[in-house]
């Protein structure tokens, strides 16, 4: 099954079901399916889904129009709708959906606007998309084999730099991405600090630092200080 996670929002328990039934039977993780938008609101924040799957006429004070203005414009959004009406379209344009589907649809249909909403988080055609790693402001999608893993920056523990990689350290495992450390840097929050000439650590994780050794330890992980590195290591530790 791929990463790639989903949310439905969808007041129509049978479209509900027939939408969750094809998102799943196409290999995509749902997260949930909700019929009303505040609910919709607070699971989208707390949750953080990679695509939206989203109709227009739901419960709760905001439509699906409304609801995608107040979204961060980076989600994917596909609009699933029974109305017809051009001006609904036009309105429904301004949001830069990826897909407009009108019920009743076909399944196909959906799968393949999925498709290509999945292949445009990479900004590149999806045969493009599947040749290289993915960098998002709050994750990164990483290809192992035909596979594009999605690695949340909050995971990451510490970042070894390796030639043109990094090796990124999660508690579950490691992660190879192309990309210099330099790079790498200007992509990720200001609390992961660069201690060494090829490492940069999340500096909340920080449970000890043995200054005499130059090292310092991540959820008991060691992970070297560099000399040159010390002075901006106790400085960072002391906005904390």
């Amino acid at each position: 099954m791929s990463n790639i996670r989903i949310l439905s929002v969808e007041d129509d328990p049978i479209y509900a079901e027939t939408i969750r039934f094809t998102v799943e039977q196409a290999g995509y993780q749902v997260i949930d399916v909700i019929a009303d938008s505040t609910e919709a609101l607070r699971v989208i924040e707390s949750t953080r889904p990679d695509l939206l799957l989203l109709d227009i006429h739901i419960s709760g004070p905001h439509n699906g129009i409304e609801l995608a203005n107040k979204l961060n414009p980076a989600i994917p959004i596909i609009f699933i709708t029974s109305l017809r009406e051009r001006s609904i379209f036009e309105q429904a344009k301004q949001t830069k959906p990826f897909a407009f589907i009108l019920k009743p649809f076909d399944p196909l249909m959906l799968t393949n606007a999925i498709e290509l909403a999945v292949a445009n988080l990479a900004g590149e055609k999806k045969d493009v998309w599947k040749e290289k790693d993915v960098i998002l402001s709050d994750s990164f999608f990483i290809k192992e084999k035909n596979v594009l893993v999605k690695v949340m920056v909050k995971d990451i523990l510490y970042i070894k730099a390796e030639d043109k990689y990094c090796i990124l350290h999660t508690p579950q495992k490691k992660y190879i991405i192309r990309i210099s450390l330099k790079d790498l840097l200007a992509k990720i929050p200001s609390n992961y600090l660069q201690v060494h000439r090829s490492y940069v650590v999340d500096s909340l994780r920080i449970s000890q630092i043995i200054l005499e050794d130059f090292m310092l330890y991540i959820e008991g992980e060691p992970v070297p200080i560099g000399m040159s590195y010390k002075d901006q290591v106790l400085s960072q530790i002391k906005k904390l």
